[in-house]
């Protein structure tokens, strides 16, 4: 298999003007070429369909099973991913990173004990791999054996001794050996190592509260919450610590802004819900759990609560169904009996009231201990919180503290996947490209808008209306069924209007990673009509994609320790990018999307000067362009113009682009 030098396309059919039927021998170099880029971009059921060809054409070879076991992790198919490993390990049982994510695969199945020795022996191939120990660490802490985890660490720091992860996960051994000042010892010196490490100072902040130290904990979630604005993990504990602060209202805000963020988050709402009944607002609160439950149909608490404040609020129906629902999983739970009885009356159900009223006086002398632990119908646990794997429904008043929360920074996992993520504090946002396919994702709220585009759909040349992107969207199986059936009929219709088939052709060939068709298809459409923008643009986005996995495939490969690779700039191939670009707006100077790409490549290649020309006609023409403003507001950092960055990222925060804050936050502080 290639180094990735060249990403090779996902069938064999020789494009040219009028090319062959698609559907011909397979190439098992380029379909493991374009399954690997798949699985680069985090389109993981994709990328298991490329390996499955490879597979049944070569099942000798260990590579598919491996990379397919990859994307069947990223999937949390656990047990696939261990078989597709143990595929690989019995065709090849030298390489290394086949027992990292079988071991991976058996932590998650909480297989501990063969997952240590599955990292055991990748060490022994490669003593000096920092993820194998990392998770060997996590392997043997979460099995308890804390003993052999801290000689493990010992090792680990001895060999990477600025290693801050390795830190956190003796902090959190020292901290469960009931050594709290040397863990928060061995916190800070993590801390120390990377101060905009927002998991980190997250983890000193909740060991602070665990110490009471409320105080300093609310300062680390301000710190957090100041470098990542978007973390609404961060919101929940701040409130939590407010809460213990009797600063309820702060809590609320907190709240508030977490469920913002994330609208689905179970733990924000419940407590959001909580504190709004306490300060007497039922009707929103109950607003709260119906969400609550409408994501967790048998959260009792939630039901339960919901129950008393439906009977606050005179809904006695809904009352009464909720109580019903809890009785029927807690049939010892004589508090709720008792409360039913008194809705059961309101609603003129005088025999029903009677009913639960004998059971409460035939138990009011007696003492439960039912399956879910809890003591007595009088008391709570002591405590203002619980953790949300707890069924006490006596607890329901207690504010949750999210296990995730809780979780050790050192102990996350320590495979990756996109090199180029780690540890990146500023980065410009991604150029924008054409698709079929819209991505729900974006934080930034409005959809791009192009009369060109609009106009480019109207030509009647694509399966379906182009939007305009610059996230990844991962394809669903339909998604990439629809693609592979478009090029099929694309295929068979190229003598009717070659340039227009070519040009559709090679987007679906770009939306399904095969970058090398993509870019064939692109070329034989520029010679027959070399006056379109479209082609030019799509050219410049594969030709871009194809330079972003060369770069980390090399990355990679020197992390591994081939070191000895002749080195290669990109700059060239990114000037083959902007030269495309470079057309595109002379043919449409008004199409501010061209201008931001140019400029956003140019950024790249360290030309600040031309990005700024670019992006400020980009923003010429279109002042919503959240995205221009925040990469001329990074392009302004670089040139050390900070009032003017500053001026340029705040605009790009207004328009959504929250981590443009955080920007500012940064390096207003570094002045």
């Amino acid at each position: 298999m290639g180094k990735g030098r060249s990403l090779l396309a996902a069938c064999t059919v020789v494009l040219g003007l009028l090319c062959a039927p698609l559907h011909a021998q397979i190439n098992t170099d380029r379909m493991m070429s374009v399954g690997r880029t798949a699985l680069y971009f985090e389109d993981y059921v994709l990328s298991i369909q490329y390996f499955n060809q490879v597979i049944g054409a070569k099942p000798y070879l260990y590579e598919p099973y491996f990379y397919r076991a990859v994307a069947k992790l990223s999937l949390e198919d656990y047990i696939g991913a261990e078989q597709d490993c143990n595929s690989a390990i019995e065709r090849n049982p030298f390489v290394v990173n086949a027992y990292q994510v079988r071991g991976l695969s058996l932590v998650y199945q909480g297989r501990y004990e063969e997952a240590a020795g599955d990292f055991r022996k990748g060490l022994k191939l490669d003593s000096e791999n920092r993820p194998l120990r990392h998770n060997l660490i996590l392997c043997l802490a979460r099995d308890g054996r804390k003993e052999e985890a801290m000689l493990e660490t010992d090792t680990l720091l001895a060999s990477a001794p600025k290693y801050a992860p390795a830190m956190a996960m003796r902090s959190d051994l020292l901290w469960e050996q009931g050594d709290s000042v040397a863990a928060l010892e061995w916190m800070e010196k993590a801390i120390g190592v990377n101060r905009f490490d927002p998991e980190m100072i997250h983890h000193h902040g909740v060991m602070l509260a665990r110490m009471e130290r409320y105080q300093e904990a609310e300062e680390d979630m301000d710190r957090v919450i100041s470098i990542d604005p978007t973390n609404a993990g961060a919101y929940i504990t701040r409130a939590m610590i407010r809460y213990f602060r009797n600063n309820l209202n702060g809590a609320l805000s907190d709240y508030d802004m977490s469920i913002t963020i994330d609208p689905a988050n179970v733990t924000g709402r419940y407590n959001r819900g909580n504190l709004r009944a306490q300060i007497g607002d039922d009707n929103r609160a109950i607003e709260d759990f119906d969400v609550v439950i409408e994501s967790e149909p048998d959260n009792m608490m939630a039901i339960y609560y919901r129950g008393l404040l439906r009977e606050g609020t005179g809904d006695y129906r809904g009352a009464e169904q909720d109580l019903t629902r809890v009785l029927q999983e807690y049939p010892q739970f004589i508090q709720g009996y008792q409360i039913r009885s008194e809705v059961r009356e309101k609603l003129g159900n005088m025999r029903g009231a009677e009913e639960d009223a004998m059971v409460v006086l035939r138990e009011q002398n007696r003492r439960f201990n039912n399956a879910m632990g809890y003591a007595s119908d009088q008391d709570e646990d002591e405590g203002k919180t619980r953790e949300r794997s707890d069924k006490n429904v006596r607890n329901y008043r207690k504010i949750v503290v999210d296990e995730n929360l809780e979780n050790s920074t050192g102990f996350s996992s320590e495979y990756r996947g996109k090199v180029q993520n780690r540890n990146v504090e500023a980065r410009y946002l991604d150029p924008f490209r054409l698709t079929f396919f819209r991505d729900l994702s974006r934080q930034v709220g409005s959809v791009r808008n192009s009369k060109l585009v609009d106009d480019l759909y109207l030509s009647g040349c694509f399966m379906s209306e182009l939007f305009l992107e610059n996230g990844e969207s991962p394809l669903d199986e339909k998604q990439i069924k629809k693609l592979f059936d478009d090029i099929d009929r694309r295929t068979m219709a190229l003598a009717a209007s070659p340039s227009c088939q070519l040009l559709a052709r090679a987007m679906d060939f770009c939306l399904l990673q095969d970058y090398s068709n993509a870019e064939q298809d692109l070329n034989s459409a520029l010679n027959l009509d070399p006056d379109n923008w479209a082609i030019w643009f799509c050219r410049a986005q594969v030709r871009a994609r194809r330079i972003e996995m060369f770069k980390a495939d090399q990355e990679l490969e020197t992390r591994q320790g081939r070191q000895n690779m002749p080195a290669t700039s990109s700059d060239a191939g990114y000037q083959d990018v902007i030269r495309d670009l470079s057309r595109v707006v002379d043919m449409e100077p008004s199409f501010a999307f061209g201008w931001y790409n140019r400029g956003t490549y140019y950024a790249m290649t360290n030309d600040l000067h031309a990005a700024l020309m670019d992006l400020n006609r980009a923003i010429e023409l279109d002042e919503t362009l959240a995205e221009a403003w925040y990469n001329r507001g990074l392009v302004l950092v670089f040139l050390n113009r900070m009032d003017e960055a500053f001026r340029d990222l705040s605009r790009a925060g207004e328009l959504g682009i929250y981590s443009a804050y955080n920007i500012i936050k940064r390096f207003s502080k570094s002045e």
